[in-house]
């Protein structure tokens, strides 16, 4: 079972909606600024941006190409 998204976390970033990963765009370590793409979902044949929802830095990533996500599952962490 994949973790989910803390929802009272800002730096915490989930899926939108079910789906599957395409691309994981940045790395630990990485700075980014909100707004960011930070993976790519493809989700009922559409592909859908996962933006950074605050700017930070990424302190783990749980989603990797290929994994099928549901809804709210974790994709990283940023602090």
């Amino acid at each position: 079972m994949h973790p989910k998204a803390v929802k009272s976390e800002k730096g915490s970033v989930g899926a939108p909606m079910p789906g599957e990963v395409l691309a994981v765009k940045v790395k630990v370590g990485d700075k980014v600024e909100k707004g960011q793409p930070l993976a790519i979902l493809s989700a009922m044949k559409m592909e859908m941006v996962v933006q950074a929802p605050v700017s930070g830095v990424v302190k783990s990533i749980s989603a990797e190409k290929g994994m099928k996500l549901q809804g709210d599952d974790l994709v990283l962490n940023l602090e």
